[in-house]
């Protein structure tokens, strides 16, 4: 038998190589940067249904100005996630899938209903992405008006690709979309105010978007924490103006506590840091579209607790 001799030291550069190129590879899988490929074939070029950044969940409430005229809007984003952009003209068909928003509602205890009989889908549900492009829109055709009052939300998935070589994503097939009519309290505000801290307290001085979530219900920042994940839903009462907050779905330090009688007098207990502070019943005043909040969560040390309000400019 013929025997070949290897550099040792060659093949230890080898197999150095080797490994670390696999455990590269493996980070970035890890870490959803790339997907498996057949050993043998090319990079398979990934369509995708991209609503969010950094989300598998894919679900969007989008909000949109009341009016009684047809609109046409880009509802849904769908990407070519290669790093080149589109060589052609791509052509993906989209379908409605409505269970989708039915398994969100059984997980999420939402009632978002089924809006089909208000909209159209535009060019037969398939979204160009031009050559030379990364994204492409299926677009809907609606009356705003037609969706006062409800809770709304469509469900889609790519069904299909016309061109070969293109590979539908494995899970970001799918997307949802709540529809939302900007309600009376949506707007950019300025917000004044104090945030209560066992070791950083702090002024509060801010221009914030207070964006729709239902008819009745807005979504803000919790004082200056808003880069941080802290986000609470404000919902109006329209007949005495009470507000009761809530910590959005996911948001950080979830749940979030109301004061609506002063501040907490332990744990570690605050005492009033500003002129503002005694208007902040957690009211909304409609002739002056100001909000009036108090509210805060259990940290490792205590409360923190904002106090803020909020005029709509």
């Amino acid at each position: 038998m013929k025997l070949h001799k290897i550099n040792s030291s060659a093949l230890a550069v080898a197999l150095m190589a080797v490994s670390l190129t696999g455990c590269l590879k493996d980070k970035d899988y890890d870490n959803g940067l790339i997907q498996s490929v057949h050993a043998t074939g090319a990079t398979p070029s990934v369509v995708e249904i991209k609503l969010t950044a950094g989300d598998v969940s894919n679900f969007l409430i989008a909000s949109y100005d009341n009016s009684d005229a047809d609109t046409t809007v880009d509802l849904i984003p769908v990407n070519l996630a290669t790093h080149d952009a589109a060589p052609e003209d791509l052509h993906i068909t989209l379908s409605p899938k409505q269970s989708l928003v039915d398994n969100y509602n059984a997980a999420n205890g939402s009632e978002y209903g089924d809006p089909s009989a208000f909209f159209s889908v535009e060019d037969g549900g398939v979204v160009t992405i031009p050559k030379g492009s990364h994204t492409g829109f299926l677009k809907i055709k609606f009356k705003p008006s037609d969706f006062l009052g409800g809770a709304w939300a469509v469900g889609f998935e790519i069904t299909s690709i016309q061109e070969s070589g293109y590979t539908i994503s494995g899970n970001l097939k799918t997307g949802i979309v709540a529809l939302v009519i900007k309600n009376a309290y949506d707007g950019i505000y300025t917000s004044t105010g104090y945030l209560y801290h066992p070791s950083a307290p702090r002024s509060l001085a801010d221009n914030k978007t207070v964006s729709t979530i239902d008819a009745n219900t807005v979504s803000v920042t919790l004082g200056d924490l808003g880069g941080a994940g802290y986000e609470a839903w404000l919902t109006v009462d329209p007949v005495t103006n009470k507000v009761t907050v809530t910590a959005a779905p996911g948001a950080a330090g979830a749940p979030y506590t109301q004061f609506d009688d002063g501040l907490p007098t332990t744990n570690p207990g605050y005492t009033a840091q500003w002129d503002g502070s005694a208007q902040c019943n957690n009211t909304y005043d409609p002739a002056t579209h100001t909000f009036y909040v108090r509210y805060g969560y259990q940290g490792s040390t205590g409360w923190r607790v904002t106090e803020e309000i909020l005029v709509k400019q």
